[in-house]
């Protein structure tokens, strides 16, 4: 048990569930080393067949701690911020499949990380809002890659360049989200999909994935090269620094 992570087990189907419920399950360091150990444990536990990963109260994610956006300087995709923009490394290197349980509103990386599940399901109150633009950024997570390859080029350019927030049912119809589930029966729906995904042959669930993720892996590096060599240069900079300083102002 981590204080930022709740590691349960139902059968074969381990639920991880992000557990920052006071900062809307933003991802800081200690919650991004968790999740990427908590992965990588699932990985090498024969006992384990399928991992969902959800949020602890109304939010699935606020996205990244916006004070790693102030620490990080001019330049900055090093040190504390380095690791949370890499942790779609152990979700694609997990041996087992990923569900993301997404049981509300998420939000930037909370959103660009979700290409990077197996299934993708989603409360029908969940939200999802991309605002890297309003923060002087641009998209991570290789969503430059994954997400006009997801939902198409129009798409991502109205998810990104607007910065607002699109519904469930829009995010299901748009291919971001595999389905949409009432709130009320979300939690059973989710773990009875997790159990029937449990119950197949794992080395061929293995193989399948494999295969699907061949085709595009090198070219899906590549936009991530590009992605932290510009990332790298708005971190610090004058845009980023004003506009997060007006955001934290706002929300106080």
């Amino acid at each position: 048990m981590n204080d930022v992570l709740r590691v349960e087990d139902h059968g074969a189907v381990r639920v991880l569930t992000l557990s920052r419920p006071e900062k809307k399950n933003a991802f800081d360091v200690a919650l991004t080393e968790a999740l990427w150990s908590a992965l990588e444990r699932a990985s090498a536990d024969e006992s384990v067949r399928v991992v969902v990963v959800t949020g602890a109260g109304d939010m699935f994610s606020a996205g990244a701690d916006v004070n790693l956006f102030l620490q990080a300087g001019t330049g900055g995709l090093e040190g504390d911020i380095s690791k949370v923009a890499r942790l779609y490394e152990p979700l694609r290197a997990c041996t087992k499949p990923v569900i993301a349980a997404v049981q509300g509103p998420t939000v930037g990386m909370g959103v660009t990380m979700l290409p990077h599940f197996d299934l993708v399901y989603a409360a029908e109150h969940a939200t999802f809002l991309v605002p890297f633009v309003r923060l002087g950024l641009v998209v991570e997570y290789a969503g430059s890659f994954a997400l006009p390859r997801l939902i198409g080029h129009q798409r991502t350019r109205e998810l990104l360049l607007r910065a607002k927030p699109i519904d469930a049912r829009t995010a299901e119809h748009w291919g971001l989200v595999t389905r949409v589930f009432p709130r009320e029966s979300f939690t059973s729906e989710v773990m009875a999909i997790a159990n029937d995904v449990a119950a197949l042959p794992p080395g061929a669930i293995l193989e399948c994935r494999r295969l699907v993720d061949k085709g595009e892996q090198s070219d899906m590096q590549h936009a991530i090269d590009e992605e932290n060599r510009v990332l790298a240069t708005r971190y610090g900079s004058a845009e980023n620094v004003d506009a997060v300083k007006a955001f934290l102002t706002r929300r106080k």
